[in-house]
């Protein structure tokens, strides 16, 4: 199976809906579905608070469209899901306080500016988001994915553009 069919699996998978996890005996699961309207910001309720634990992510559809949400100690971000690498999912990615690491080659992002710190050149695209009613929205983007792709590996090693 080539990298981009191993990705688009993974993808798929991951935008497909999760079950909320009950977080404590004595607490209730919210079951409430989640909003399928735009608000009048142009924002899309994407998860359940309580869906995403803090210092994990997550890939999402909206729609049709990768996004990887985060929740780290600062709140819930949303970037570009494919890697500036080589389009890994980084919703898989693991998160390292406020940075993501790529689950394929160990490229490095900033998940509140979208800087890559692996290689400056390559950021990723970043969009608003906003917690309100106890649900994580996603709204408009605030910055633009490079459309570069390829390159040196974090570990040393070099790949190309066309690798399958």
């Amino acid at each position: 199976m080539g990298i981009r069919s191993f990705i688009q699996r993974k993808v798929k998978q991951r935008m497909a809906p999760e079950k909320p996890i009950q977080a404590s005996k004595t607490k209730p699961v919210d079951t409430r579905p989640i909003p399928s309207a735009k608000d009048a910001q142009g924002f899309t309720a994407v998860l359940r608070v309580s869906d995403l634990m803090l210092g994990k992510g997550r890939t999402i559809a909206i729609e049709g469209a990768p996004i990887a949400v985060f929740h780290i100690n600062d709140g819930f971000f949303a970037i570009d899901d494919a890697c500036t690498h080589e389009d890994a999912p980084l919703g898989d990615g693991e998160v390292r306080g406020a940075t993501v690491v790529c689950p394929y080659h160990d490229w490095i992002f900033d998940i509140k500016t979208g800087a890559c710190e692996t290689e400056p050149e390559r950021p990723i695209g970043c969009f608003s988001t906003k917690v309100f009613d106890d649900f994580v929205w996603v709204g408009p983007r605030t910055s633009e994915s490079t459309v570069d792709r390829g390159g040196d590996h974090a570990d040393g090693l070099t790949t190309s553009e066309h690798a399958s």
